[in-house]
């Protein structure tokens, strides 16, 4: 599904998605990504229910408002050590299906929002 925005703040935002594929700013991908306005990363990321604190360690680096959490088809939720660790760090974490993270991700960087999100391909 297409998706755009009149006028981002950031520099990446979503652009497309759909089964195996993320594009940011018009390019194609087909990696799980880390994305924040201002930076972009592949995301080497397991399972969801194999994730642990550390992959989310950009995250505690950076330490945006909130953290878009896109789990691909459908919502799944990473291990209670993830969410407590990011808690304990006072991140909000929101977890959703990638359709919904994407569309979200881009409105929060329209309204300039301290956010970051981590997505997983559908």
């Amino acid at each position: 599904m297409k998706i755009t925005l009149d006028k981002p703040q950031g520099e990446y935002v979503f652009s497309n998605y759909g089964e195996g594929f993320l594009s940011v700013n018009d390019q194609k991908l087909t990696s799980h990504l880390l994305i924040f306005p201002d930076r972009l990363d592949e995301w080497p990321a397991p399972a969801i229910e194999e994730l642990t604190a550390e992959h989310f360690s950009v995250f505690a680096e950076r330490k945006p408002d909130v953290i878009i959490f896109g789990t691909g088809a459908r919502q799944q939720f990473p291990g209670v050590d993830v969410r407590r660790e990011l808690a304990r760090l006072g991140i909000q974490l929101d977890v959703m299906d990638t359709p919904a993270a994407c569309r979200t991700y881009n409105l929060l960087v329209s309204e300039d929002r301290d956010v970051g999100a981590a997505v997983f391909l559908i």
